[in-house]
């Protein structure tokens, strides 16, 4: 924009008078060379208005049926909730008498405004509109757009996600066609391109595409890593009427700073490279005489089978501990080590990482000690760690650190495992599990880690890795690593907040790991304020706005869980069908019970469809229920209750049927285990029951041979916890509610 350093002189001018926040007569100054449309005005200082006068002059060059007249005040940004907004005729009585009032009202504002009157239809959905942009310190300059007009906040409250105003970051706003694909996204524009029922375009999508190029390009140059001194917090039109095929703006707002030169410095690759696969490991902090912290984690690397000619202790001490040689000097180890874990009590830190970055001997430091920033009085030893840091980069480039507060990392490939967790603690997190893909776990915070691995036996990633405090390595640096990685098909991240940019690095590795062919899942938390303090207790985050990063991250293509059971759920589903490719949102859904059958049904929604379209399949359904004498009691249908006279032959026949079907892109399959005519037990001779004669292991064969997903879900107790864990070991993702997994499913067919 040719004339942008005439709006960084209008900044400099309202800088000079130490205001945070510009006029409206200057912020339609900054429209005007922006070359976007204002209504024509006249201003007059407070001290020289002559109401008599001004009428006049309002009058012969103002040509508008009504005249606005409204307050200048950088004090006073909402002027309609204070009165300091009055549309009257266009007469010289009805104006006059409407600036004295105004200037004893108001005697200490900065002047009146008086503008033409701009006609449109105000309480039509469509005319009055809101463009709003602000700076994030997760995701730089952000643009919003949705319905405006002084009802607009109450509006925007009221309307559930998806119809709250459309969120752009101005760095993934790559071109226009990206600007088109954000506009046709908008709810409220179908009503200004007249795409609702009786509508009628009222203006070209041209029109407010140049808005949001133009309010892009000046976000980004007054930005806190921008191009000016100063920085834009917040530029806001509201409302943006449309008038006479035209964007014309009625009021607006600017705050603007000092811009903040806060740019993070991203660590090394190779160094995060170094720590996703290291091919040695140091452990600081073990004990020779007992089993603390260290010492565990030392055992768990030996245990994991890392090459013992690779591990070194870091420690001042005339010999070996568990077979593996100590070191008192890091200058003097043998070779460059890629993983440093380092658990000493805080007040050692400083030491321990300035000896690493002077040995020029470490790369990668996990550290798990804790308490320096994450406690409160801890804030200047965690600044001390960040300089520590910082130095040792300086002579050594490729050093980086993970933590603290880290509960370590665990690597199948690589065989590593640095939890301070005992074995006994925990199903050992290095098995393979080769019915899911192959999974990558993220998390800030480290016993979210192990509270799900817990929880979940069946999820065996192939990289767990638990970030902590991000004094230096970030979960989103891990998580753009990650998204390269060939082999990796899922990635599940847990994130407490950002530090700068990191907002926007995420969106665009998500979109990476999409193009790559990845699912990412995302569990976000500090929603809340109260969310917030809670975790910047706990690892020193910067908490961003949670709406603001659900919209961003959900349209960068992440899923986003909603709470901890999602997050769960969503990984079993995920995990387990991310190979395959959804031929159909139409799906199968079939029970032994109705209850689950109604409430499957209820919760069908979305692209989710259960519809039957191949009249064939009906006739081949109905020979099967004749087969198993089910015919009198049950007919086809979807939703179908197969009653709780069905054996496994005639569920696992009619199951196959909807399989090989090409109306079906999946199964939902529901049984209630306690029927007498289902095998869920294993052979004993207590009862007749032999799980291996039940229809899981066919169906499982079959879904895995067409690539269809099969939902499999147990409605009872945990008595049958063996019959599913026989599906799940068959690969089937076992649910124990049907209503849950449907919704869960939904989520599932949308991501895809």
């Amino acid at each position: 924009m040719k004339d942008i350093f005439k709006i960084e002189a209008i900044l400099d001018k309202a800088g000079l008078e130490k205001r945070k926040s510009l006029t409206e007569i200057e912020v339609y100054e900054i429209l005007r060379i922006m070359d976007l449309k204002v209504p024509e005005f006249l201003f007059y200082k407070v001290e020289d208005i002559n109401p008599e006068k001004a009428s006049a002059e309002t009058l012969s060059k103002i040509k508008s049926s009504k005249i606005v007249i409204k307050i200048v005040s950088s004090k006073t940004l909402h002027k309609t909730e204070s009165g300091g907004v009055k549309i009257v005729e266009a007469n010289s009585n009805e104006i006059e008498k409407t600036l004295s009032l105004m200037v004893k009202k108001f005697p200490k504002i900065e002047g009146i405004m008086i503008c033409e009157f701009i006609e449109h239809a105000s309480f039509s959905l469509g005319e009055e509109l809101m463009i709003g942009a602000r700076g994030d310190a997760s995701f730089g300059p952000i643009i919003s757009f949705g319905v405006g007009g002084t009802n607009a906040e109450d509006l925007t409250k009221s309307l559930k996600t998806g119809l709250v105003p459309a969120i752009m970051p101005v760095s993934l706003a790559y071109n226009r066609g990206v600007w088109e694909e954000f506009l046709s996204a908008s709810w409220i524009w179908r009503y200004c391109a007249g795409k609702v029922r009786g509508g009628k375009r009222l203006c070209a999508d041209d029109e407010i595409l140049k808005w949001f190029e133009n309010f892009a390009y000046i976000m980004k140059y007054f930005s806190d890593n921008g191009s000016s001194k100063w920085a834009i917090n917040e530029f806001e039109v509201n409302p943006l009427c449309v008038s006479k095929g035209s964007l014309v703006a009625l009021d607006g707002v600017l705050r603007f700073g000092k811009a903040k030169k806060d740019e993070r410095l991203k660590p090394s690759k190779k160094g995060i490279a170094g720590l996703l696969n290291p091919k040695s490991v140091a452990v600081v902090g073990v004990s020779e005489k007992k089993m603390n912290m260290a010492r565990i984690i030392l055992k768990n690397v030996i245990s994991a089978g890392f090459d013992k000619k690779h591990i070194y202790i870091i420690k001042d001490f005339d010999g070996e501990i568990d077979g593996v040689k100590c070191y008192g000097d890091m200058k003097k180890l043998p070779e460059t080590i890629d993983m440093c874990v380092v658990a000493v009590p805080s007040p050692y830190v400083p030491d321990v990482l300035k000896q690493a970055g002077d040995s020029l001997k470490v790369n990668g430091i996990v550290l798990i000690s804790g308490g320096m920033g994450e406690k409160e009085g801890s804030e200047n030893m965690a600044e001390n760690v960040v300089k520590i840091i910082k130095e040792a980069k300086l002579k050594n480039p490729d050093f980086v650190l993970s933590g603290g507060n880290s509960l370590g990392i665990v690597l199948q490939n690589a065989k590593v495992n640095t939890l301070f967790i005992p074995e006994y603690k925990l199903d050992y997190p290095l098995k393979e599990n080769a019915n899911i893909a192959k999974t990558a776990f993220v998390s800030q915070s480290g016993a979210f880690v192990i509270s799900a691995l817990s929880k979940m036996s069946w999820l065996k990633p192939v990289y767990s890795v638990t970030v902590g405090n991000q004094q230096d390595i970030t979960v989103v640096d891990y998580v753009e690593a990650l998204s390269e990685e060939k082999d990796i098909k899922v990635l599940l991240v847990y994130i407490e907040g950002f530090k700068s940019m990191d907002g926007i690095l995420l969106a665009k590795a998500i979109e990476k790991a999409r193009k790559n062919g990845k699912t990412v899942i995302i569990y976000k938390a500090g929603r809340t304020a109260i969310g917030q303090k809670a975790v910047m207790g706990h690892t020193a985050s910067i908490a961003g706005d949670y709406l603001v990063t659900m919209l961003i991250l959900k349209k960068a293509g992440a899923i986003i869980a909603d709470n901890f059971d999602d997050f769960s759920e969503l990984a079993l589903m995920v995990c387990h069908f991310s190979s395959f490719s959804p031929k159909s949102p139409n799906t199968f859904f079939i029970s032994n019970a109705g209850f689950e059958t109604a409430g499957m049904a209820d919760n069908i929604k979305g692209l989710l469809t259960a519809e039957v379209k191949d009249k064939n399949i009906g006739g081949d359904m109905d020979k099967i229920l004749k087969k198993f004498k089910l015919d009198s009691i049950v007919d086809f249908k979807n939703p179908m209750d197969i009653t709780p006279m069905a054996s496994d032959d005639a569920i696992g026949e009619v199951v196959l049927k909807a399989l090989k079907s090409d109306d079906f892109g999946g199964i939902l399959l529901s049984m209630i285990p306690l029927t007498p005519q289902m095998n869920t037990f294993p052979k004993s001779h207590l009862w007749r029951d032999d799980m291996e004669k039940s229809f899981l292991k066919v169906v499982s064969m079959e879904m895995k041979r067409l690539q269809k997903p099969v939902i499999f879900c147990v409605a009872s107790g945990s008595l049958y916890d063996p019959y599913c864990d026989y599906a799940m070991s068959l690969g089937l993702p076992v649910f124990r509610s049907a209503d849950r997994a449907v919704k869960v499913y939904g989520e599932y067919i949308e991501s895809r």
